[in-house]
């Protein structure tokens, strides 16, 4: 698990650069959806001891593909992007409800669904509801960075402390 949050991170670190508007968009595509396949490959080889953390892994694996194939086309402030990260957002906060009614509290996990929920959530807002507004698209690629480099230290926390849930 703590390599899928790693990858996880890695891709919103990438994304959050784009949206920010620091590098160009092709080639985010590539990295974005390069770090997209292996998150996709390990989450469907490697797997998870926790239904709720497999589908985040599974989840944030398709919305990296969608993220890259949106920054390929350029087309960052599409609205079919902002409904799916709408749904991934759903999905995100399902999985931290999943995961505090299975354990009782919050997890380790269940703080890094609680983080890809709300930055999803913020690119819902961003692209289909405020599409023409740069300055919050630019808010939001620096919130998706901070968030990324986040889930990379939650992913430390495992390996550093353990985590008993994953």
């Amino acid at each position: 698990m703590e390599l899928a949050l790693v990858l996880l991170g890695a891709i919103f670190v990438t994304y959050g650069w784009y949206w920010g508007g620091i590098t160009e968009a092709r080639t985010t595509a590539y990295a974005v959806g390069f770090i997209s396949l292996i998150l996709g490959f390990s989450a469907a080889f490697q797997g998870s001891s926790s239904v709720t953390a497999g589908s985040l892994v599974a989840l944030g694996a398709v919305f990296g593909l969608l993220a890259a194939a949106n920054a390929w086309n350029e087309s960052a402030q599409d609205r079919t992007y902002g409904l799916f990260a709408l749904f991934f957002a759903l999905g995100a906060f399902m999985s931290v409800a999943a995961d505090n009614t299975a354990n009782g509290e919050m997890t380790d996990f269940g703080l890094a669904a609680l983080i890809v929920g709300i930055v999803l959530l913020m690119h819902f807002v961003s692209a289909a509801l405020v599409p023409s507004n740069k300055g919050f698209k630019s808010f939001v690629g620096w919130l998706t960075l901070g968030a990324g480099i986040g889930l990379a230290y939650i992913a430390y926390a495992f390996e550093a402390f353990g985590s008993t849930v994953l």
